[in-house]
């Protein structure tokens, strides 16, 4: 067992994440005018405003239908990824943690169950851990775990300290740059995750098949009786479906946080991580997009689960975070994705539609602002009802994923009354767009980075 103590980069101490003027105008002005937009909108009358509303319903439920059906056939199954088991593929599991000492040690008992092993038991893969000026004795408490569960040898502690640093998660990945990592594949995992046994031994599959890019379905723990756990869980059902048909349709599908898989190689050709990225997520993804024209597979079949997020106020700076972090990711690698000579037409196309839909919640929020304003409520109904409608056929048919406690497919009943709650809780995304592109407009100075608390039970 080892333990690796290293300086912080210089680099890295100024590296925090700012917004450029330039962006602060843009999103006034994104802000501003599709909110005007929504309210003339809602002024229209008579064939105008029918044709208006037909046009959107239209474009909602050709999208969503599209999407629905290309789920059903990736350009990889988890039948064609079993195949490719049994590969001498290393992985380095890397993950962050800041004060995390609670939840680690049940993830690095995760790890070492892995069954993606030599012949002999020797593990195919390595433990980095990321202690990010932790208070708690996160670091000990990981190699502590380790030793006890038998991967003492394969795992260690990167402890990266200083003053001044940049928060967040990406800018903890920076001391774990590619040359760091001794794996040919890298996973990032949340320091809350939990995963079973065949975790890696599922990615190798996917990735021998020819992903070098791949993300992990993500799952919610503690669920039962908690229905705000649970909307959480059918949150991240809805995004696989998303993800899941953008790349099958050959769009530029994306990495989620937690269970990023990419190849050392392809991560060390595009700069590796970076400091500045509010989102590593979405950041690296149109990185090696634009860079190398390689989109990120979604394997279904490979679980990593997580715990949700339990009050509505930790919920709402979460939801901000990202909506500002695909912002971010629009205003500064977006002209790369669209211009990008290594991707074909229908994953620039899908890359446009998917960032301009970042203006839809103000162009919303606007139209039914001037709906109300004039009196008129049935536009404004029919904005709410036209932005749920693709949210709801698109959750009832990912729910097809969902089973009951016994291994039931869920009734169609059930289905329909999850999709209501889900298209409901979406609604929080009407407020944290505008929110983003408000607070985005008028910050002045360094980005701030709002940590999810984790309590470790289960």
């Amino acid at each position: 067992m080892s333990v690796a103590t290293e300086a912080v980069p210089a680099a890295d101490a100024v590296a925090a994440a700012e917004t450029p003027m330039h962006w602060r105008v843009l999103a006034g002005l994104l802000l501003g005018g599709g909110m005007l937009a929504g309210d003339r909108a809602a002024g229209t009358r008579g064939r105008l405003a029918r044709a208006w509303l037909g046009a959107a319903v239209g474009a909602v439920l050709a999208s969503a239908l599209a999407i629905a059906r290309a789920g059903r056939r990736p350009p990889i199954t988890p039948a064609q990824a079993r195949e490719h088991r049994g590969s001498s593929l290393t992985f380095t599991v890397l993950v962050a943690a800041r004060d995390e000492a609670a939840v680690l040690p049940n993830l690095v008992g995760d790890v070492a169950m892995q069954t993606h092993r030599e012949a002999g038991g020797q593990p195919c893969f390595e433990l980095v851990v990321v202690d990010d000026r932790s208070t708690d004795g996160t670091g000990d408490a990981a190699l502590s775990a380790a030793r006890d569960a038998g991967i003492g040898g394969v795992t260690r502690v990167i402890r990266r300290d200083g003053v001044g640093l940049p928060d967040g998660k990406g800018a903890a990945l920076t001391a774990a740059q590619p040359d760091v990592c001794k794996g040919d594949v890298i996973v990032v995992l949340d320091a809350d995750a939990r995963i079973g046994s065949e975790f890696l031994a599922t990615l190798a599959g996917y990735a021998e098949a020819g992903a070098p890019a791949i993300t992990a379905r993500r799952r919610i723990l503690h669920t039962e009786g908690a229905a705000m756990a649970a909307v959480q869980a059918d949150e991240q059902t809805l995004d696989g479906e998303l993800q899941r048909g953008r790349w099958a349709l050959g769009g530029c599908s994306e990495f989620r946080g937690n269970g990023i898989v990419v190849r050392r190689g392809l991560l060390a050709e595009v700069g590796g991580w970076r400091a500045e990225a509010l989102t590593e997520d979405l950041d690296l993804s149109s990185r090696i997009a634009a860079a190398q024209g390689i989109r990120v597979a979604w394997a279904i079949d490979a679980e990593v689960w997580e715990e949700p997020v339990t009050d509505w106020g930790a919920l709402w700076r979460q939801r901000l975070r990202w909506a500002e972090g695909a912002i971010r990711r629009a205003f500064e690698h977006g002209l790369l994705v669209l211009t990008s000579s290594r991707l074909p037409l229908s994953a620039r196309l899908d890359f446009a539609a998917y960032a301009g839909q970042l203006v839809a919640p103000a162009l919303v929020v606007g139209g039914i602002v001037g709906s109300l304003r004039r009196g008129r409520l049935d536009v404004a109904s029919a904005l709410l009802g036209t932005y749920a409608l693709l949210g709801g056929i698109l959750s009832f048919d990912s729910l097809r994923w969902e089973r009951t406690a016994s291994g039931d497919r869920l009734a169609t009943s059930q289905r329909l009354v999850r999709a209501l709650r889900l298209s409901l809780f979406n609604g929080i995304w009407l407020g944290a767009v505008p929110g983003a592109l408000l607070r985005m407009a008028l910050r002045r100075g360094s980005v701030g980075y709002d940590k999810m608390p984790h309590r470790g039970a289960g």
